[in-house]
């Protein structure tokens, strides 16, 4: 790593962009947290939280989904085409 800098970049070192990205991957897959109070751990809650909420996201398309296509089987069941039956001699 490079010696602190006092000109102030606009950009993180490469190394703080890394390890953010690797905490909040390791909390996307449900792996373990850091130690308690290390910087990292919020990122690694972010993950967590992303994580949850795609579970739930996934959920309630399943839940859509499956409610969807069974009022479409309902209604295509229901309004079957009637087809008119003249009485004419032939």
């Amino acid at each position: 790593m490079r010696q602190f800098d006092d000109n102030q970049s606009e950009s993180p070192e490469p190394e703080t962009v890394l390890a953010i990205r690797g905490a909040i991957a390791t909390g996307r897959m449900g792996g373990p947290m850091g130690d308690p109070g290390n910087w990292l751990v919020e990122f690694w809650q972010i993950g967590r939280a992303l994580r949850d909420h795609s579970e739930m996201l996934h959920g309630f398309q399943g839940t859509a989904r499956r409610g969807l296509l069974s009022t479409s089987t309902r209604y295509l069941a229901i309004n079957e085409p009637v087809f008119e039956q003249t009485n004419e001699p032939s």
